[in-house]
């Protein structure tokens, strides 16, 4: 009797999780984790350098707790940029296209999100190229680096601070800025960024930024992950510290705090007030120029970019005269 009695309690176990299933139905991209699907273009990096990339991307994938929406991109949608192929149809994961071209030599790799969603503003999928000129040079740790950087640039982190980067799917924008510049510096003002910044030790109400107003200033924080001097730091994969996760939830992701690295501010206290800057290396700098729109190009006293120069897109360049931002 014994045997029967658990027999029938397995069979109504199993009826019981079968109807559970019925009614909520089978798990769903909504659902699922999120995850950094990457996509290879044109002369894909060796076996190795592919595996260094993926991994890369798992990390940055396992940064944000929050699931990714499925949307549908219309029949008319356009490359993200030229050489790079037309996504249509339904996407049901975050992507990057990598590919390798040859960039300017001072530069280990550039990245950007294409298409937004509407509603959140968050990218549908990104690009990152690296650069053919020194990525052979690279060690699989600094390429991790890089890659994990370039994945964060792709998901909005530096790229989608300032409005008119801001545009939706449908051609909507929120007008939402992160930025603001004060006596001719950049300055993060992302509620949950500069709450990170002064939880770590910062001062003020308000984060320094590089002069490309994508990227920490290396003076504030070092060799953080997104620091613009986090290229002078080589052998190692540096930190993703609290304030860059404040960053993505700024942008409107939920993210997994446990995933941050441990990591403190270098100069504590260190606010809006001017500070020595590090010297720099005379090593390729690892991502400098990955400019949010044209706006970031002309404060950064790079424009126009000219087609083939560091940070020029096509979709700045409206004439397709490859002069962009003129």
């Amino acid at each position: 009797m014994l045997s029967v009695k658990l027999l029938s309690r397995t069979a109504f176990l199993g009826l019981y999780a079968g109807l559970l299933g019925l009614i909520s139905g089978p798990a769903t991209a909504q659902t699922a984790p999120f995850t950094v699907e990457v996509r290879f273009v044109g002369k894909a990096p060796n076996a190795a350098q592919q595996a260094t990339i993926r991994a890369a991307a798992a990390r940055v994938s396992k940064l944000i707790a929050s699931p990714f929406g499925p949307v549908t991109l219309p029949g008319d949608a356009e490359a993200c940029d030229k050489g790079l192929p037309t996504v249509r149809g339904r996407v049901d994961r975050f992507f990057v296209f990598v590919r390798v071209l040859p960039l300017d030599e001072d530069l280990y790799a550039e990245a950007w999100p294409c298409d937004l969603h509407d509603g959140s503003y968050l990218p549908v999928y990104g690009a990152v190229s690296l650069n053919s000129r020194v990525l052979g040079d690279l060690s699989a740790t600094d390429l991790t680096d890089t890659m994990i950087h370039e994945t964060l640039h792709a998901l909005g982190v530096g790229t989608l601070w300032e409005a008119d980067a801001r545009v939706s799917l449908s051609g909507e924008s929120d007008e939402r800025s992160l930025v603001t510049k004060s006596a001719g510096q950049f300055y993060y003002t992302g509620a949950r960024g500069v709450a990170a910044y002064r939880a770590l030790g910062g001062r003020g109400d308000r984060v320094p930024l590089d002069a490309d107003a994508g990227h920490w200033a290396g003076s504030a924080v070092c060799s953080e992950i997104l620091s613009g001097d986090a290229g002078n730091y080589t052998g190692r994969v540096n930190p993703v510290s609290p304030l860059t996760l404040g960053a993505l939830e700024d942008l409107g992701y939920r993210v997994n705090r446990a995933a941050a690295s441990p990591y403190t501010l270098p100069l504590r206290g260190y606010g809006v007030k001017s500070a020595p800057v590090p010297a720099k290396s005379t090593s390729p700098a690892r991502r400098p120029t990955s400019y949010a729109n044209c706006a970031a190009v002309r404060a950064a006293g790079a424009a126009p970019l000219r087609r083939g120069d560091p940070g020029y897109r096509a979709d700045m360049d409206g004439d397709g005269d490859g002069l962009a931002c003129e």
